[in-house]
């Protein structure tokens, strides 16, 4: 009996597995007109990180999308900050930004999207926690809110807040 339960239990998860990555595949299939800019997510499992109820991603405007249920319902936005902060350098060009919202506007997560940092300095801007520091804040404390700076790595700090305030700036 201990046998069967334990192969029932290996074929339902390999089953969830594919599953999954199939949704995921299918996700990042999905079409989208050709004035659309692609979400920077590889797939969907990444963006249930922040959404675990998570199921599609609309474009909803310029650099703006509506992340939603099951049922189409709005459970939260994800922002990029390009293009509103390409104008904005960090140490070695713009820093691009993807920010999660919540469905009532605070900030979930702020997470660097690729760019051409060093990776030293970067990092040392990550291990601090400096994205975390606008975790919970609505837009308007998030604008309001000054960051120290990472020492040593203080023009990615800088190309980093400045990127967020330019593209929250463009939801008030």
């Amino acid at each position: 009996m201990k046998k069967t339960q334990k192969y029932l239990t290996v074929i339902v998860l390999a089953i969830a597995g594919l599953f999954i990555g199939l949704h995921g595949y299918l996700f990042s299939q999905r079409g989208y007109t050709p004035t659309e800019k692609d979400l920077p997510i590889e797939t969907l499992t990444e963006l249930q990180n922040v959404f675990p109820k998570a199921v599609y991603v609309e474009l909803t405007d310029t650099a703006t999308y509506a992340v939603k249920n099951k049922r189409g319902k709005i459970i939260g936005t994800v922002l990029l900050s390009s293009p509103y902060s390409d104008n904005i350098k960090g140490f070695n060009g713009p820093t691009p930004l993807q920010i999660a919202l919540d469905k009532d506007g605070k900030i979930l997560e702020v997470r660097v999207l690729n760019n051409n940092e060093t990776p030293s300095f970067l990092n040392r801007v990550i291990n601090a926690g400096f994205l975390e520091s606008w975790n919970g804040l609505t837009v308007e404390e998030a604008l309001n809110k000054e960051v120290d700076a990472v020492s040593g790595a203080t023009y990615s700090s800088n190309g980093i807040q400045k990127s967020l305030k330019a593209r929250l700036q463009e939801v008030n």
